[in-house]
């Protein structure tokens, strides 16, 4: 529909059909579904967000992220698969009913001739979205509303660290960019090998632009423990196993029998090596690893009883203040003693209340 046919249409953009007598149509129609599903990409972080801390009710900036991150890629990989999918047969429709048994042959010859519109998208990538990440639009346009708008000498020392405020980075963001570009990169590796080249200077890019970024402006405002890094391998490896499937279910309909022989083994190997890392990294980084134990051991001062607080939240083990009294009163003195003798008591019960 991202065409200017379509557009045209709309009550108001008539103009559009006719800019330069139509020469200019061509050039609009490639990348008008580019620049739609670029804006859309930008949007939807938004809207996961949303999700995240309205619907999820996630509280840690880390959880945010992460709900993000996860679901953008799903997003993602759903959409390259059936466009994938919906545009081939929307591309061989007729001739599909005039030959509904040849449909794994047209389908066959139609694949490839989709690349197109995927380099077109890692093209403007790489020549208009890294640029603008380095630009930094919003601060820049921030920065030059305030400095046109107000007088420097007239704003307050916070209102001018405003101006020059440090940026985070937002992995829900970041992440799922780079994940769509090796997604297209791996579904069409073996169909269409002209991508590869595309996706190898995107990266190239791409690693100057962020290096710049993490180095000079992107300042971390929270710690994770490196939560992020698991996700994008498995991520990574998962988008790997669907592009195996792809290239198998692509080979099956282009009439390869030795060929699948060949490559079925691969999604097993991919699978098998994802549950490798999950058990031989993944799940002992949640964990404090022995050696580590043994040195903070070794750095605290043993005692030779266990304490009874260990397992309770420090702020339940403070005791009672008792107020300081110099008088002779012995009923006052006799509650005293009684309330130490209630805490000395209690102690016992509450540390295994504390483990149970």
């Amino acid at each position: 529909w991202a065409k200017v046919e379509n557009v045209a249409l709309i009550p108001g953009l008539e103009w559009v059909d006719k800019i330069h007598g139509g020469t200019w149509k061509p050039f609009v129609n490639g990348y008008l579904p580019v620049i739609t599903l670029l804006g859309l990409i930008l949007l939807l972080p938004l809207l996961f967000q949303w999700v995240a801390t309205s619907y999820e009710k996630r509280k840690t900036l880390s959880g945010v992220q992460n709900s993000i991150v996860g679901r953008f890629f799903y997003y993602q990989l759903a959409n390259i698969y059936i466009t994938v999918t919906a545009g081939a047969l929307w591309t061989s429709l007729s001739e599909i009913i005039d030959h509904p048994q040849k449909l794994l042959v047209i389908l066959g010859g139609t694949f490839p001739k989709l690349a197109g519109y995927f380099i077109s998208l890692l093209i403007t990538k790489t020549l208009a979205g890294l640029p603008m990440v380095l630009l930094r639009v919003g601060a820049l346009s921030r920065m030059m509303f305030l400095r046109s708008c107000f007088n420097k000498k007239r704003l307050t020392q916070r209102e001018l660290k405003e101006v020059y405020r440090k940026q985070p980075i937002f992995y829900g963001w970041e992440y799922p960019t780079q994940f769509l570009v090796i997604i297209i990169c791996f579904t069409y590796a073996c169909i269409t090998p002209i991508v590869l080249p595309v996706g190898a200077t995107y990266y190239f890019v791409a690693l100057l632009v962020y290096k710049k970024q993490a180095l000079y402006v992107y300042t971390p405002t929270y710690e994770s423990g490196g939560r992020m890094f698991p996700q994008a391998v498995s991520k990574t490896l998962f988008a790997l196993l669907i592009s195996q499937l792809t290239f198998i279910g692509y080979t099956l309909i282009r009439k390869g029998v030795f060929q699948i022989i060949l490559l079925a083994p691969l999604p097993f190997l991919t699978v098998y090596f994802t549950l490798f890392i999950q058990k031989r990294f993944v799940e002992p980084s949640k964990k404090l690893s022995l050696e580590r134990a043994v040195k903070i051991d070794a750095q605290i001062d043993q005692s030779p009883e266990f304490s009874h607080e260990a397992y309770q939240q420090p702020v339940l083990t403070e005791k009672a203040s008792v107020p300081v009294c110099e008088t002779d009163d012995y009923i006052l003195t006799e509650v005293l003693e009684n309330l130490e003798r209630l805490q000395n008591e209690s102690t016992p019960d509450s540390s295994v209340d504390g483990v149970m």
